[in-house]
């Protein structure tokens, strides 16, 4: 009930689009449909259903079968969001024919779907563009309510796809989807951790790391670049950052004696929160990428660690035993007005979400578990219940979506879960045990 009423609170500040018919002119790419969500949420349906047959070939051949994967990617990540249920169809659409087309879409909305998906492909020998054409199915009329064209080198077929479905995401809640997003995660036998990059379903497993050494903590830039990271490559744990789409090498960030470890990014991009131990005991500090420059911003006798930062980049969440069994506080940027978050248990790994409303954070009460609390300290709730253990949470940049690890499957694996706890569902991955995920800003 509650991602309702956000659905219909986003869907209501958004303008209605003009009516138009099934050849009409194409509405403007960046047009919404949000009369279409609320209808669907007034009739009491928790998901949008949505028609999405084989796409159109319009110019070209098709020997990789794009005009049946594309959709079939498009309409899984669709799933995934938890907003719309899919139907789908082989049988491709017409083109050109409108009597026809009003027929095969008065049969999909008589079977119950609120919209439809048509695709249309135009194949060259290295490009693929896609138009996009989506489809209010609870109008009398029918209409075209939005269309846009995507183009991508044709061995991107399932990019392809995710950037359509981001699409349809952004038409009928104002937010572009999380389709078009990576998940760097740590894989590998016992003192061989290495990193690994997937599409955000776990497909197209990639290593981004080969050094035959201990691998972990991934970070993302904001700008989706870089990933910081702490390796042993040279014999002890520095800070390092890597380009993840770009031939350059890899950068020492930190290598000081001691730790050098829970790379954090700034909201900007510019500074990097961390740990370091090299006045003795571990504290955060910040560093400032483009100078170099260290600034600390804890000094306390416990160990201090884990920073996470806050949205608005005003604030940082962090692990402490400052106070006995490691807790969840929260300070200023600054270092200033520290504050307890959590009490009882052993709180460690906090997590801010991207909304700004929650903190997840990993509790060990027996097992190891997800919680999440607001930033003020309340509505502490449960997120997972094992089996086995639950940890290492990272937001996907919507805020509704987690990725984390668990060992419920005979090691650990890479889980996804929505916000609420709810979806829990294993992501295919390769390379060994696979702790640790990294969920991606959306690439440009």
């Amino acid at each position: 009930m509650r991602e309702a009423r956000a659905l219909l609170a986003v869907a209501a500040a958004v303008l209605a689009v003009a009516a138009g018919g099934l050849l009409a002119s194409p509405p403007p790419a960046r047009s919404q449909a949000p009369d279409v969500l609320l209808n669907v949420m007034a009739s009491g349906a928790k998901r949008l259903n949505i028609f999405i047959p084989d796409f159109t070939v319009v110019a070209g051949a098709d020997p990789g079968a794009l005009a049946r994967r594309v959709p079939e990617v498009a309409g899984a990540d669709l799933k995934f969001s938890a907003l719309f249920s899919v139907v789908s169809d082989p049988a491709p659409l017409p083109v050109g024919d409108a009597e026809a087309l009003r027929q095969r879409w008065s049969g999909a909305a008589a079977a119950g779907a609120h919209a439809a998906l048509h695709g249309l492909l135009s194949l060259g020998a290295t490009r693929a563009t896609a138009e996009m054409r989506l489809y209010d199915l609870t109008s009398p009329e029918l209409r075209l309510i939005a269309t846009k064209k995507l183009d991508m080198p044709v061995a991107d077929g399932r990019r392809l796809a995710h950037k359509i479905a981001d699409e349809v995401v952004f038409q009928f809640t104002g937010e572009p989807g999380i389709a078009d997003t990576r998940i760097a995660y740590v894989a590998g036998p016992p003192g061989a951790k290495e990193l690994y990059l997937v599409d955000y379903d776990g497909a197209g497993p990639l290593p981004l790391t080969a050094n035959r050494s201990v691998n972990l903590s991934p970070a993302w830039s904001p700008d989706s670049r870089s990933v910081a990271f702490t390796s042993y490559l040279g014999g002890y744990p520095f800070l390092y950052r890597l380009f993840a789409f770009e031939r350059r090498p890899v950068q020492l960030l930190a290598g000081h004696l001691g730790i050098n470890s829970s790379p954090a990014w700034s909201p900007d991009g510019r500074s990097v929160a961390l740990t370091l131990s090299k006045d003795g005991n571990p504290e955060i500090y910040v560093l400032t990428v483009a100078t170099g420059a260290f600034r600390r911003l804890t000094t306390h006798s416990g160990i201090d660690t884990e920073p996470s930062w806050s949205p608005t980049g005003r604030e940082i969440a962090f692990t402490s035993d400052r106070a006995g069994p490691a807790q969840i506080f929260v300070m200023d940027a600054e270092g200033a007005n520290v504050r307890r978050l959590t009490r009882g248990g052993f709180n460690t790994q906090p997590r801010w979400s991207p909304r700004g409303d929650t903190i997840v954070y990993t509790s060990r009460q027996g097992n190891h578990d997800l919680w999440a609390v607001s930033p003020d300290g309340s509505h502490a709730r449960r997120l997972t219940a094992g089996p086995g253990d639950n940890e290492s949470a990272s937001w996907a940049p919507n805020g509704r979506h987690l990725a984390f690890h668990s060992s419920r499957l005979r090691g650990s694996r890479i889980f996804t879960m929505l916000a609420d706890g709810s979806e829990q569902q294993p992501m295919p991955t390769q390379g060994g045990e696979a702790t640790s995920p990294a969920w991606s800003p959306r690439l440009p």
